[in-house]
């Protein structure tokens, strides 16, 4: 199988399993259409905000394991099917599964192109693509989400710091640049999805969670 098979296949299936509506789902078994309440994102905090955190856990962990799911599948099927596929163009649809599993939540087929801001799909689909990065970005979210109490701002954060890491790997560790394919994805995603937060943010009309 050719590298642009294996490339079209990261970019089909990190879409596919990305959008997954998860946050939908789980609230309509509550009876609640997540589309129409708050912000209308289907993340965990809205999730959370529409039925409880009987809704919002596991949303949280559904959206999370998405990436991931996209990242091992993919990479267990060019282990079994194209064991010989060089090594940069393996990470290079496996970049792109992951970006494209942000971009699927953020925009879900099934949900005419709506979904979540991809903060946690963008976080654990890192730490699968690249562990140290990946934990780097969570731990950097859950920092600016516990002293901000702003969702918003902690998604942000998650995908930039993603950005920052591959891009400071790359140039100082010799780390290979088709890794950057899924944080340039994950952070272009994330910024569109959360244009309307950045200007309540301005404004300072972002919602504050409550977390006791």
């Amino acid at each position: 199988m050719s590298a642009l098979v294996w490339i079209a296949a990261g970019l089909l299936l990190g879409y596919a399993l990305g959008a997954v509506p998860v946050g939908y789902w789980v609230c309509r078994i509550f009876g609640v259409n997540i589309l129409k309440v708050g912000s209308g994102k289907t993340g965990a905090t809205n999730a959370w905000r529409a039925a409880g955190l009987k809704a919002g856990l596991p949303t949280l962990v559904g959206d999370a394991l998405k990436g991931a799911a996209a990242i091992l599948t993919l990479r267990s099927l060019i282990g079994n099917l194209a064991p010989d596929l060089a090594p940069d163009i393996q990470t290079l649809a496996l970049a792109l599964a992951g970006g494209m599993a942000v971009i699927g939540h953020n925009w879900s087929v099934f949900l005419g192109f709506r979904g979540g801001a991809g903060g946690m799909t963008c976080a654990l689909t890192g730490v699968f693509l690249f562990p140290t990065v990946g934990i780097m970005a969570i731990v950097a979210g859950a920092i600016i989400y516990y002293w901000s109490r702003i969702a918003s701002f902690a998604t942000f954060s998650v995908a930039v710091t993603s950005l920052a890491g591959y891009v400071a790997l790359a140039l100082f560790e010799d780390l290979s640049w088709a890794y950057m394919a899924f944080p340039i994805l994950s952070l272009i995603a994330v910024a569109l999805a959360l244009q309307p937060n950045r200007e309540k943010l301005r404004l300072g009309e972002e919602r504050v969670v409550t977390l006791w």
